[in-house]
């Protein structure tokens, strides 16, 4: 396993044991919209951010095009309303195939 998949794989963990954690320590209280739909999209911001630094490398110096069609079926993934860890789960799946062939 390499130090990506890894990363990728505590991220996901992170994630859930974040949005795990918020109910129990805000208990009832609920945000403004606006702050809300921040928070909301904190988690996926910061686990697109990180991917796309890690697979880019510095300037784009370790860009794969085998890593494309993976990226776009996470967004297919995404679009379709899946759950984010099973996006990221299809995305690697799609980059796996794409690398075998």
């Amino acid at each position: 396993m390499t130090a990506l998949v890894l990363a990728v794989i505590a991220l996901a963990v992170i994630n859930v044991v974040y949005k795990g954690i918020g109910p129990a320590v805000l208990g009832d209280r609920t945000f403004p919209p606006r702050i809300q739909s921040v928070v909301d999209a904190l988690p996926a911001a910061l686990l697109a951010g990180l991917i796309a630094v890690n697979l880019l490398g510095e300037r784009w110096s370790s860009a794969d095009a085998t890593m494309v069609p993976g990226l776009a079926a996470a967004g297919i993934a995404w679009w379709l309303r899946m759950p984010q860890l099973t996006c990221v789960a299809v995305a690697i799946a799609v980059t796996i195939l794409v690398r075998l062939i």
